[in-house]
């Protein structure tokens, strides 16, 4: 079942009108706003293994070639005279070697062939929907902004038989070298709520109602347009009301500028967080990650014919 409401739409033209806003004060381009890569998440990879050091090659120690031609020592010409009887001098003790000892080089084997390095690990790369934390990658190739973006925490409060709140927190970090200018608020949305195994899909956007009614104090900039400079990092709590059920989907407009609509979502580009993702690997790869080269294009929505905004929306399509 798919739902759609009419704050939707003026939340979608609310949020449009504010980013055009930051255009028209020069406070950013489409550059710092739109982001047109393949959102991708990087499972952590083991280390590589080093390569083995290969034995020395072996040599055996020096041979020593023992001293050779030993003669004792002769007597010391002449005498010694006594007083009365000149005696012959008596050698010393012992003798000397002719030829004194010596080594030689030993043997030395054939060198050992170098050791093949171990191959470097294949990353292991989700560019559909993500799981409910997952640390996404997105821009810094086709786009001039890169950013980690990660939705988790979702918490439902019960209002009525018909309608609850959805809290759930997003985190965004700047990872690249260029601003990035966004509202939070009217970009991230649930998507899918299921009730008795009954998905019903829509947009359901963030508001400040939706925090009051169960008592939630949001940040200033939930709601907001905001600059993440780079390095920064912003972790902010959105709340939505919903149809009763329990939250499955979240999406993300990564590219609010896009001139195509998917249904009645306006923009394109959109990531999806979702808690029935099965995923080989849900470790994220932590700070200093590299990201690889996007293996397609990012998901667009399908232009459709010229939207049909009311009489009293003067400024609507401009």
């Amino acid at each position: 079942m798919t739902d759609t409401k009419h704050p939707t739409l003026s939340m979608v033209l609310a949020g449009l009108m504010l980013l055009a806003a930051i255009l028209a004060c020069g406070a950013a381009a489409a550059g710092n706003i739109r982001i047109r890569d393949l959102p991708q998440f990087i499972c952590a990879t083991s280390t590589p293994l080093a390569t083995h050091t290969q034995a020395p090659t072996q040599a055996q120690p020096p041979i020593y070639r023992p001293p050779s031609g030993y003669a004792t020592y002769t007597p010391v010409p002449g005498c010694i005279w006594n007083g009365s009887v000149c005696a012959t001098n008596t050698p010393r003790p012992g003798g000397s070697y002719s030829t004194p000892g010596y080594y030689v080089p030993g043997a030395t084997s054939t060198p050992r062939p170098t050791h093949t390095p171990w191959p470097t690990p294949t990353p292991y790369v989700l560019t559909g929907r993500f799981f409910l934390g997952a640390d996404v990658y997105t821009g810094g190739f086709e786009s001039e902004i890169s950013l980690r973006l990660r939705i988790e925490g979702v918490q439902v409060y019960p209002l009525d038989a018909a309608r609850q709140v959805v809290a759930w927190q997003i985190e965004i970090e700047n990872v690249g070298q260029v601003v990035y200018a966004t509202i939070p608020g009217g970009q991230v949305f649930v998507a899918e709520v299921s009730a008795e195994g009954m998905p019903r899909t829509g947009q359901w956007w963030a508001s400040a109602e939706a925090a009051q009614a169960v008592g939630i104090a949001l940040e200033p900039e939930a709601l907001d347009a905001l600059e993440v400079q780079p390095g920064q990092v912003y972790r902010l709590t959105l709340t939505a009301f919903t149809p009763v059920g329990e939250p499955v989907r979240f999406g993300w407009v990564l590219d609010p500028l896009a001139d195509g609509r998917d249904g009645d979502l306006v923009g394109g580009n959109v990531a999806y967080w979702a808690s029935d993702v099965s995923a080989e690997c849900t470790i994220n790869p932590g700070s200093g990650v590299i990201v690889p080269t996007p293996s397609g294009l990012a998901p667009t929505p399908t232009p459709s014919r010229t939207p049909q905004y009311p009489p009293w929306c003067t400024w609507c399509g401009q």
